[in-house]
């Protein structure tokens, strides 16, 4: 009896932590994309005041935040430096592709992460400054759609986690 009433609370438990993991990584994304339009018109500063080289805007962008959608930027500068070769645009893919798993954000993010990238270094300041803008007005759009997102189905994971689990308590008891 102390056996089966010890997995059932196992058994809850951990579908309830299940929910509550897709409810985080709900709330993340929009915050992930707060922080890259932060990050993105931190860039747009480097670039017109600054003027700053790309590697070295990417390095000092990633330096500022903690929030894993700053190891693009510091990848971004890595590759740059390190290979010397490579055009802006192909680092950025490059660094997008290898990081977009190690945060909240989708593919449609993904999509706009790497249509920024394309003209890297292809324009003028000008057009640098308007892409970034661009960007930014994009994934404004994506936080849009991820907040509205959140809102409806935070509670639906949390809740869908624990009577899973209260669920499948009760039929294998």
């Amino acid at each position: 009896m102390l056996l089966k009433l010890t997995g059932s609370i196992l058994t809850v438990f951990a579908s309830t932590m299940i929910g509550n993991l897709y409810a985080r990584k709900l709330s993340g994304r929009p915050a992930e994309l707060r922080e890259l339009q932060g990050m993105l018109r931190m860039f747009e500063t480097q670039l017109c005041y600054l003027s700053s080289i790309l590697a070295d805007a990417f390095f000092e962008i990633s330096k500022s935040s903690k929030s894993p959608v700053s190891a693009i930027f510091y990848d971004a500068s890595r590759i740059l430096k390190r290979e010397k070769s490579i055009t802006a645009a192909e680092a950025w893919k490059k660094s997008v592709e290898a990081n977009i798993n190690n945060t909240s954000l989708n593919s449609e993010d993904k999509n706009v992460l790497i249509s920024f990238g394309s003209s890297l270094g292809n324009t003028d300041l000008e057009g640098q400054i308007k892409n970034i803008r661009f960007t930014v007005e994009q994934l404004k759009i994506q936080e849009g759609k991820a907040e509205e997102k959140r809102r409806k189905n935070e509670a639906l994971y949390r809740n869908l986690g624990f009577f899973g689990g209260l669920a499948a308590v009760i039929i294998l008891l």
